[in-house]
């Protein structure tokens, strides 16, 4: 049979530390083996064959493509970043040693733009802001270094645009002065990690739902040009910050004490089987924040979110930033996904359990409970 040359979708794509690499055909599901590298004008690729259908096969990620994809994503990021198009032609030839046109940056933008929605927004903000004053950046040596990005820009227009998310002004206070004011030397030396607690909560009522999200596509596009996994979350992060219409803050630092355990408890009469001695917190980083359809989401990335349940943490994640914000934990949805899955939930619904209703017979003599009854004396 005659060898065809075919491009598949990406979602047959899997990541490793060397290669994109196809495991299967999607035509007959054969086993895929490497055959050669296909030489083009700025990267070879890997070309793969099937023994069982004679398909010989490249990954998307090269479909029609004269230059390499992290190219592309890097000349969108900039766009949006609010750089000229001759700072973003010298910028990408310092960094690949490559040229390129204000030509075809222009037709990325358009070819792009679904994975770009920032763009109905860069007009508006191109107007009142800088480059410089967009997005806030901080390196945080807190026992290894995070890289908190706030979209200073971008949370303000989220806020004023929709009054539902003006009541969200507090989240906003908050992320302004997390470079100022976070206490560096509780993440130095911490006494607890949120990532430490697993299964801890009573997850009785509480309904993880899997669904499609704009993260899962996001994802799949840029995952095809990572191949230092170490590297994930931070190009991930910083390509949502600064090209999706939602996201606002990433790598944000978020502790939580024994007085704001306590308060749950004894406040608001909340089931959180956390325990803290005096002085203690807990602390963590949220992968990234975003506000939309009038409520904040606590996202997590998560490689292999299927297999994965951090609700735990993510939990944590919201009481921590519901104290830290004063915003009710009815406000946050928390959520974590990869390049194929997205899963979300309340917060809420994992430390407040509905009580049972009293319920009297007709008679008021009995007091009736949903478990069974009981006298009323």
């Amino acid at each position: 049979m005659e060898q065809e040359n075919l491009t598949i979708e990406s979602e047959t794509i899997e990541n490793n530390e060397n290669s994109q690499k196809l495991t299967h055909c999607p035509y007959c599901q054969g086993k895929l083996v490497k055959r050669g590298k296909r030489k083009k004008k700025f990267e070879e690729v890997q070309r793969y064959y099937c023994s069982k259908c004679d398909k010989s096969l490249i990954s998307a990620v090269t479909k029609n493509k004269t230059y390499p994809l992290r190219i592309i994503i890097d000349s969108l990021t900039l766009y949006n970043r609010l750089y000229s198009l001759e700072e973003i032609l010298n910028i990408i030839y310092e960094r690949y040693g490559i040229k390129i046109s204000s030509r075809i940056v222009l037709i990325w933008v358009k070819e792009y733009e679904r994975y770009i929605p920032f763009l109905r927004m860069r007009e508006f903000i191109s107007q009142k802001y800088s480059k410089k004053e967009i997005i806030e950046e901080s390196k945080l040596i807190h026992q290894q270094i995070y890289n908190f990005k706030y979209h200073r820009a971008k949370t303000n227009l989220i806020l004023n645009e929709r009054f539902n998310h003006f009541k969200f002004k507090p989240l906003q206070e908050f992320l302004d002065l997390v470079v100022a004011e976070c206490p560096h030397q509780l993440f130095q030396n911490p006494s607890k990690r949120s990532s430490e607690f697993k299964d801890i909560f009573n997850l009785e009522q509480v309904k993880i739902i899997s669904k499609e999200n704009s993260a899962i596509k996001t994802a799949n596009f840029v995952m095809q040009t990572i191949s230092n996994n170490k590297l994930r979350h931070e190009i991930l992060q910083n390509f949502m910050l600064s090209n999706d219409s939602v996201t606002v803050a990433v790598e944000v630092p978020i502790l939580i004490s024994n007085k704001d355990i306590l308060h749950y408890k004894y406040q608001l009469d909340f089931n959180v089987p956390l325990v803290l001695k005096e002085g203690e917190y807990i602390t963590g980083h949220i992968d990234l924040i975003q506000i939309r359809n009038g409520l904040i989401h606590i996202m997590d990335f998560k490689p292999s979110a299927k297999k994965e349940k951090p609700i735990a943490q993510l939990t944590i994640y919201a009481l921590a930033l519901s104290r830290l914000t004063g915003l009710r934990l009815y406000n946050f949805k928390c959520a974590w996904f990869d390049n194929k899955n997205y899963y979300e939930f309340f917060p809420l619904h994992v430390v407040y359990k509905k009580k049972n209703k009293k319920k009297f017979d007709k008679n008021q003599k009995k007091l009736i409970l949903n478990e069974g009854v009981e006298d009323e004396n």
